[in-house]
This record gives structure tokens, C-alpha cells and sequence, in this order.
């Protein structure tokens, strides 16, 4: 859910996977897009546009928890969980 950052009410819900967990949401750092992880086996980064809020990619991948989690399963990075 979005909420007003005015009022603190709802102004809008996401429904990226119904029935599934959505576990993190974060922005890119200009704002443009607000980064969703679908914390399931079968889960996936959703992206959306931070202004019209339309679905803009989705990546497949398993419980991505954050655009750091998935930069560093997308790059393999030494150290990391993947």
C-alpha cells in the first residue's frame, strides 16, 4: 500500500503477485521507480513507475529481498548469498 505522505492515509495499492509475499520496496535513487521484491521461490523484482505507478519490467528471480540483494545476484558478487 502507498499511503499519502500528507495525510498518512492509503492513497493507492500495488498488487504485484496476489497471494504471494511481498517483502521490500525500495526507490531508485533519482525517484523514477519503485523497486518491489516478490520474496517467493518463484519470486521476482517488480519495477514500477514512481509517477504513474504502471508496471514497467519484471525479473524473475529467486526471493530477491532489495535492489542490493538483486544487484549482487545479478553480478555474483564475491561474498554475497545467491
Amino acid at each position: 500500500q502507498l499511503l499519502d505522505k500528507r495525510s498518512l492515509e492509503i492513497a493507492h495499492t500495488l498488487r504485484p503477485a496476489p497471494g504471494q509475499t511481498v517483502a521490500h520496496t525500495e526507490f531508485t535513487r533519482d525517484g523514477k521507480y519503485a523497486l518491489v521484491s516478490i520474496w517467493e521461490n518463484d519470486g521476482a523484482l517488480v519495477v514500477y513507475d514512481a509517477t504513474t505507478l504502471k508496471e514497467v519490467k519484471r525479473l524473475p528471480m529467486r526471493k530477491p529481498v532489495g535492489k542490493y540483494n538483486v544487484y549482487n545476484k545479478i553480478t555474483r558478487s564475491e561474498g554475497t548469498s545467491h
